[in-house]
C-alpha cells in the first residue's frame, strides 16, 4: 500500500481538484484507489463534485475516529466515484485533520486497508493547505507528499513556506525523494522545471490548465465522453504513471494488515455513484 498526501500552499490551484483528477485517472489495472477528503477547511468534494449526494463528514471521519472495525466503517461510508467500484471516496471534512499535531497514528491506520491477497490499495489524502508548523503528523503518515502550485510569481511566492516544510521533512536516509512538486498550468508564465528549481523540490510533473474540465471536478458540472479526453485528464494520467513508478520501490512484501482483518469490499450506494468515462 502507498499513502500519498496532496497539499497546496494558498488558494487555487487546489489540492482537492488535483486529488480528484488523480483518483479518476488512476488505472483500473493498478488495484483500488481510495481518495480521502481530509481538508479541514471544508467538504468541497461532497458539496462540489458529488453535488450534496453524501452528507458532510460521513466518510473521512470513519477513518480518523473508528476505534475498531475500521474496514467495516470505511466500507459503510465510502462512495464509489465510478461504476467499477475500484475508485472510492471518503468525503470530508475529517474531525482529525492529518496536519494536526499528534494525528499521525489515526491516519496510519489507513494501512489496514491493505491485505495479504492479490488486491492492492493506493490512498490519496487531500489535506488542503499545508500550515507552516503542522507538517510533522502528515509527513509521518504519508509515503509520498505532493505540493500543488501554479506557475505564476504569486503562486510560487505563496508556496515557499510549504516547500520549506517539505524539504526539512525529507527522510535523511531515503534512497529517492519523498516530497514532490506538481505544477498546474505550466508556462503561465513560467516553465514547470523553473518553478521546481526555485522552490527546491523535485518536479513530479504538471497538470494542464483546463477550466472546463476542472469545473466538472470542482463544481460537479456535467461530464460526457469528452471529459476523459480533456487535456486535464490526459495530464493527470501521466502524473499517476509517475506516482506509480515512485511508489513501486516503497512497497514492502510484508503487509501490515492484521491477520484477522478482511479486505475492504468495494461497494457503495448506487444513488451516490457518479459515472466517469475513462480508465
Amino acid at each position: 500500500m502507498t499513502v500519498i498526501a496532496v497539499c497546496s500552499a494558498k488558494g487555487a490551484p487546489g489540492a482537492t481538484t488535483t486529488s480528484l483528477a488523480l483518483a479518476l485517472a488512476w488505472p483500473l489495472n493498478a488495484g483500488s484507489v481510495l481518495l480521502v477528503d481530509a481538508d479541514p477547511a471544508g467538504a468541497d468534494l461532497a458539496s462540489g463534485y458529488l453535488q450534496g449526494a453524501t452528507g458532510p463528514g460521513a466518510g473521512a471521519g470513519a477513518v480518523a475516529s473508528a476505534r475498531s472495525d475500521l474496514l467495516d466503517a470505511v466500507h459503510g461510508s465510502a462512495v464509489a466515484l465510478d461504476a467499477t467500484g475500484s475508485r472510492l471516496l471518503l468525503a470530508g471534512p475529517a474531525p482529525f485533520p492529518p496536519t494536526r499535531p499528534g494525528a499521525a497514528p489515526a491516519w496510519s491506520r489507513l494501512r489496514e486497508l491493505d491485505s495479504t491477497g492479490e488486491e492492492s490499495w493506493t490512498v490519496l489524502v487531500d489535506v488542503g493547505r499545508l500550515p507552516a508548523g503542522a507538517g510533522a503528523s502528515l509527513l509521518a503518515a504519508a509515503d509520498l507528499v505532493v505540493l500543488v502550485t501554479g506557475s505564476s510569481l504569486r503562486a510560487v511566492a505563496a508556496a515557499r513556506p510549504a516547500a520549506a516544510v517539505l524539504r526539512a521533512a525529507e527522510p535523511a536516509h531515503s534512497s529517492s525523494p519523498r516530497r514532490w512538486l506538481l505544477v498546474v498550468g505550466e508556462r503561465r508564465p513560467y516553465p514547470a522545471d523553473e518553478v521546481a528549481s526555485s522552490l527546491g523540490l523535485p518536479l513530479l510533473g504538471s497538470l494542464a490548465w483546463d477550466p472546463r474540465a476542472a469545473a466538472v471536478l470542482s463544481d460537479g458540472a456535467p461530464a460526457g465522453r469528452w471529459f476523459a479526453r480533456t487535456a486535464l485528464m490526459r495530464s493527470a494520467a501521466a502524473v499517476t504513471g509517475r506516482l506509480r513508478d515512485l511508489a513501486d520501490p516503497l512497497l514492502s512484501p510484508l503487509s501490515p494488515l492484521k491477520p484477522d482483518a478482511t479486505p475492504l469490499r468495494s461497494s457503495a450506494s448506487a444513488a451516490n455513484q457518479r459515472t466517469v468515462v475513462g480508465s
